[in-house]
């Protein structure tokens, strides 16, 4: 192992193995096993050539490739990679068959690789660049590694918020996810539903128009003796101080669950802010909802001292008479979000 020493920032485990089987190995997904280390430059981006742990270059040969690479070996330090194809020489190579012999030549017989070495300058630059223009097309090359993630700042630009800037609890790749729906000008129910559905892996449905009563600012309540629109019977007189409205509140309904995730989903529950914050991902602030959790009848389960059930949240007297869906509790989340923030902040300062 003594000769992997300077080779560190690469594994000795890939080095082995390349190395012992270069023929089974890809080069597209060799060279993305050695972009993800972070340990080193992403490839085609160091800004010197000594800094980089590996080299790319083309083995001279006229026959039909049997496969991407043709040998890998260690030299001076580097790991050192040649294909058969892709490059100036070979029989698909842009360069007369004859530049192909003469480097084979002398390098098999002559034990001279300057003429290959010096073509390999360039093969190492335009292999490196060939790798980055197929990587920059890959969404999943780009999470190899943590400080090149461009893909998901061109979805997030999609959505219209900054990657990896929201101080929301919801996964940053859980709300891309969600972009297909997010991007469109009109959001319905349906998709809402389906997004809940598809996170929390949960039973969804969505009940709009649900009777809301909405207080009247101050300034429009009526009373008698002023001179307002408020205040003129037939034209904005109103009795009392609440108005009820319909078009702007909907219900979440999930359920039938079972105990465990129906404690996540409960006012001190572990998901609660991240339904709470992927809902107003979705709707925004113009719309007020309510959570309304259901649970399976097997699932509650008589109280018992000395267990878990929490007296209030989660104690039922007796066992279900019938075999039907417990409607459990129906909540506004908004009043729990800003305990939920401290406690998560809290629990973050714990783990530092």
């Amino acid at each position: 192992m003594d000769r992997l020493t300077p080779l560190l920032p690469l594994s000795p485990a890939l080095i082995d193995d390349v190395t012992a089987l270069p023929w089974q190995h890809g080069f597209l997904a060799l060279v993305r096993r050695i972009n993800a280390n972070v340990a080193i430059d992403p490839v085609g981006r160091a800004l010197l050539a000594r800094t980089e742990n590996f080299r790319l270059g083309q083995k001279p040969s006229l026959i039909f490739a049997p496969s991407e690479v043709a040998q890998a070996q260690v030299k001076n330090g580097k790991l050192h990679i040649r294909l058969y194809s892709l490059g100036m020489l070979g029989p698909d190579g842009p360069l007369p068959s004859q530049v192909t012999e003469t480097a084979r030549e002398r390098e098999e017989l002559r034990n001279d690789p300057t003429l290959s070495n010096f073509l390999d300058l360039f093969h190492h630059r335009a292999f490196s660049l060939f790798y980055r223009a197929w990587a920059w097309s890959q969404p999943t090359v780009s999470l190899d590694r943590a400080d090149n993630d461009y893909f998901s700042s061109w979805i997030a630009a999609l959505q219209g918020y900054p990657h990896r800037a929201s101080q929301s609890s919801l996964p940053d790749h859980a709300r891309l996810s969600f972009t297909p729906r997010l991007v469109r000008q009109g959001r319905n129910p349906d998709g809402l539903r389906s997004a809940i559905a598809h996170y929390f892996s949960v039973p969804v449905e969505i009940v709009g128009n649900v009777l809301q009563w909405t207080p009247i600012e101050p300034d429009n309540v009526g009373r008698l003796g002023e001179e307002r629109q408020g205040a003129c019977m037939g034209m904005g007189a109103r009795l009392g101080q609440m108005v009820p409205i319909r078009m702007n509140h909907f219900h979440i309904v999930i359920g039938p669950l079972d105990i465990e995730p129906y404690q996540r989903l409960m006012p001190q529950g572990a998901d609660l802010l991240k339904l709470r914050d992927l809902v107003r991902a979705f709707v925004g602030v113009e719309y007020g909802w309510e959570l309304q959790l259901t649970l399976k009848h097997q699932a509650a389960t008589p109280t018992l001292l000395g267990e878990t059930q929490k007296l209030g949240w989660t104690s039922w007297l007796g066992d279900s008479p019938q075999s039907q869906t417990i409607h459990g509790m129906c909540f506004n989340p908004e009043d729990y979000v800003p305990q939920l923030r401290r406690d998560a902040a809290r629990r973050v300062g714990e783990q530092q």
